[in-house]
């Protein structure tokens, strides 16, 4: 949902994670051991397979399964618990949120002040954007504007942010903007007088009986080592961060740490109303913008909403940034709470939340296991010469062809043209003058490729191929 994976970037380019809800008939699986069983039958054949990660699952109140898979330090040989740390991503936004409606709750801001309220010489442009817009994505801020472990103060990080044009007027369109909601975490710091942390940590972490999330967690051994493939990433936490945690360019849209059990604290939590009120959930909860035209699902304050078959609704989140991912699903009528977590990110594993859902809502269903795939160098060669081809070009008839003939249909569906030709813009603008230097195949149809700019730095691009050659995802690295 877009919601989407960032490469330690993190720019999100485009992909593929947009996940609709699970296709399900009407009939639920009522038994919760049998779907237990179920559920532990398919996450043991991903565990065969290389998954390593937690899972929760509740049914009407009750936890039906949790369980850690692989190892959350492989050289240690230390496994996955239910209690080990994770790094949840862009699932941050929920909590950033929550904040500022608790702000509000408390009398001091409202989601239609202006950022002209809470900053100086705000260009005209942006004087009359509202929280509301920077809540929904709605505000026309990119999606990033740095690399996550950049060290930037909030001050340096808000005057890159005004000095961006926006790419469209605010609240007539949508885009996913980790921008957004690092400014919304500065706003929050400004009227809490206290870190953005020690906000959540007050008003929201502690209120709901979570004792492993933030970015300063008490305890750090439990935090899982990241891998990408066969290589080492390492923690989260012991990246170029402040001593608050990240730097603004996660700061509040990302990055927080968090276990299965301290996320379903929230969710019971979310279901009272002694954090929020139910009239300040439903404005929580709100199908505010459509994610994209013809998209079918909503953005609320830091959850994605989707229709389901049985005309409910399930609300959800996911994030990661290409090595660690997260995904956290909520079918609130049906009772359900699906939460997931890896630290070894992979394609063929960004869908566990889905297969679990389609366990419960159809008792006749049979997970889908994948496979990797397996590249051909010569494709891959011929496929990346005619992108470079392309973002060379002025011509926007020949960017939306590619877009047309060479994205696969999930990704090609997954955002409007009008959304994939601003892509294509920015690849143009900041690398059309450039050189392929470099090419690299990695594992799980993963290709890199290098670009040599105009100032003689390297920017590399990671693809998602098929074996159709088609591209599956597009990141900035």
């Amino acid at each position: 949902m877009k919601t989407c994976i960032k490469i330690v970037l993190v720019t999100l380019l485009l992909s593929s994670c947009k996940q609709a809800p699970a296709t399900a008939q009407k009939s639920i699986n009522s038994d919760p051991s049998i779907a237990s069983e179920r559920i532990e039958n398919y996450l043991q054949k991903l565990e065969e397979n290389g998954f390593s990660g937690s899972v929760l699952v509740a049914k009407d109140g009750k936890i039906i399964h949790r369980e850690g898979y692989g190892y959350a330090n492989r050289k240690k040989n230390q496994k996955v618990t239910p209690n080990t740390v994770f790094d949840i991503g862009s699932i941050t936004k929920q909590f950033t949120g929550a904040a500022i409606l608790k702000l509000e709750m408390q009398g001091k801001l409202k989601v239609t002040d202006r950022l002209s309220k809470y900053f100086e010489n705000v260009p005209k442009d942006k004087k009359e954007i509202s929280l509301h817009q920077l809540l929904t994505h709605s505000a026309g801020f990119p999606p990033a504007i740095g690399d996550d472990y950049e060290a930037i103060s909030s001050e340096e990080f808000v005057d890159r942010a005004f000095a961006r044009p926006l790419l469209f007027e605010p609240g007539s369109s949508y885009t996913y903007s980790n921008v957004g909601y690092s400014i919304l975490g500065i706003i929050i710091e400004q009227v809490a007088e206290m870190t953005y942390e020690e906000y959540l940590s007050n008003n929201l972490w502690i209120p709901a009986g979570m004792k492993s999330t933030g970015y300063l967690l008490p305890e750090l051994t439990n935090v899982a080592v990241g891998y990408q493939g066969d290589k080492t990433w390492g923690k989260p936490n012991t990246k170029n961060w402040s001593k608050e945690g990240p730097y603004w360019h996660l700061k509040a849209n990302g990055g927080v740490l968090s276990t299965i059990g301290d996320m379903y604290q929230w969710d019971q939590a979310l279901l009272g109303s002694s954090i929020l009120s139910n009239e300040v959930k439903r404005k929580y909860y709100g199908k505010h913008v459509e994610e994209g035209e013809g998209a079918g699902s909503y953005y609320g304050y830091g959850w994605a909403i989707f229709p389901t078959p049985r005309d409910t609704e399930l609300i959800a989140h996911n994030g990661g940034n290409g090595i660690f991912f997260a995904d956290m699903w909520r079918y609130l009528t049906e009772d359900i709470t699906i939460i997931y977590m890896t630290n070894a990110a992979e394609r063929r594993f960004e869908h566990v939340a889905s297969e679990i859902a389609h366990i419960l809502l159809k008792p006749d269903y049979t997970p889908e296991l994948k496979e990797n795939q397996k590249l051909e160098g010569k494709q891959v060669d011929a496929l990346l010469a005619e992108f470079m081809q392309t973002i060379t070009s002025d011509d926007k008839t020949v960017w939306e062809k590619f877009i047309n003939t060479k994205l696969t249909t999930t990704l090609r569906q997954g955002f409007t043209l009008e959304e994939h030709l601003e892509m294509f813009a920015r690849l143009h603008r900041d690398l059309g003058k450039g050189k392929m230097v470099e090419v690299r195949i990695k594992e799980n149809a993963v290709v890199i490729l290098g670009v040599k700019k105009n100032d003689d730095s390297i920017q590399l691009l990671e693809f998602t191929l098929t074996e159709a050659m088609k591209v599956d995802g597009l990141r900035m690295l």
